[in-house]
């Protein structure tokens, strides 16, 4: 009897874990959908006092819940009072709307936000937090001192921060590129815990003084991973950027005149697009894991770029993209 106890014990173990090897193949609709169906299957046997989500075990729950984003999740564990403590539990918390989607959820965010990360136990490592919001002083000082708090009472392996600003990059002039990075700049200053655990930094139309980003990157002490579209230190500008921990550097339309990885170590991947000027765009100081780089600019016609000096400095380069509509390098 014992050994066919444990044998049950082991092939319901086994059932269990091919059936979460199944969910992870549904697309995300499909496990909404699946919810949605339960739910639907549960109020119709409320009246018999019956209550068919509670009956899954929280870690099937979660396991649906964890592949979809979490502002559905947490619209999925409004079905039942077992589910509503679930977003709590969650090891990745993930906000990352179409911009469209984001216009309409003003305060959405932060809100979520604090809720999730102020009342979950310190003991359930947050694996990856990624928000995306906009560059608004009330909701970033609210995410801020949220996720700040978070970094200092939890666990979080990676933290990510999409940052929008409030004028699209074709209606933004170079006044609103400065303001915005103002804003930025307080949001810095007001949150630095935050931004101290960051791993992941993606910014966009703004201007900053000539201080600024070695400011920025000195508070971003973990971070892996920065992008730059339309940002710049006014026009040719050179950027000078030292990390001790930075892997990925990504910069699309800014108006450098040059930028100078003078000292990233760690750094394995970096992408410059449609840069302004007629010089060379890149110079590698010591970037000794540099293996990709990618380089594109359609509108270099008429000058020259000189690959061989701009690569010096790279000896472990295997991975290199250019794209410049057949013109001089």
């Amino acid at each position: 009897m014992k050994l066919n106890r444990g044998r049950r014990s082991r092939d319901s173990k086994k059932a269990a874990d091919n059936r979460e090897d199944r969910l992870s193949e549904l697309p995300n609709d499909v496990l909404l959908k699946g919810l949605e169906t339960v739910e639907t299957q549960s109020k119709t046997a409320a009246g018999n006092g019956e209550d068919r989500l509670s009956e899954l075990p929280n870690d099937l729950l979660l396991n649906i819940l964890e592949r979809v984003g979490t502002l559905d999740a947490v619209r999925a564990c409004i079905l039942s009072k077992q589910m509503q403590k679930l977003p709590t539990m969650l090891s990745q918390i993930i906000i990352d709307p179409s911009n469209r989607d984001l216009i309409q959820m003003d305060g959405v965010v932060a809100d979520v936000t604090k809720k999730i990360l102020s009342t979950r136990s310190p003991h359930i490592t947050v694996r990856k937090l990624k928000l995306k919001f906009f560059l608004v002083p009330a909701c970033c000082l609210a995410i801020g001192r949220s996720v700040g708090l978070a970094m200092v009472t939890q666990k979080l392996d990676a933290a990510e921060f999409e940052i929008m600003t409030l004028r699209d990059t074709n209606h933004c002039t170079d006044t609103h590129r400065v303001f915005f990075a103002k804003q930025f700049n307080d949001f810095v200053s007001d949150c630095p815990d935050a931004f101290a655990g960051l791993t992941q930094l993606h910014l966009r139309n703004l201007r900053f003084g000539e201080s600024d980003i070695p400011n920025i990157l000195s508070h971003c002490k973990r971070l892996e991973s920065l992008s730059f579209r339309e940002c710049d230190v006014g026009f040719r500008s050179v950027l000078h950027v030292e990390h001790a921990r930075l892997l990925e550097f990504a910069i699309t339309f800014g108006e450098f005149k040059t930028v100078v990885l003078d000292c990233l170590p760690k750094l394995q991947r970096m992408t410059y697009s449609d840069w302004p000027c007629d010089e060379n765009p890149l110079v590698l100081g010591f970037v000794p894991q540099l293996s990709k780089l990618s380089l594109s600019n359609a509108n270099i016609s008429g000058k020259t770029l000189n690959l061989s000096q701009l690569l010096a400095n790279a000896p472990n380069l295997d991975d290199l993209y250019l794209e410049f509509c057949s013109e001089k390098i």
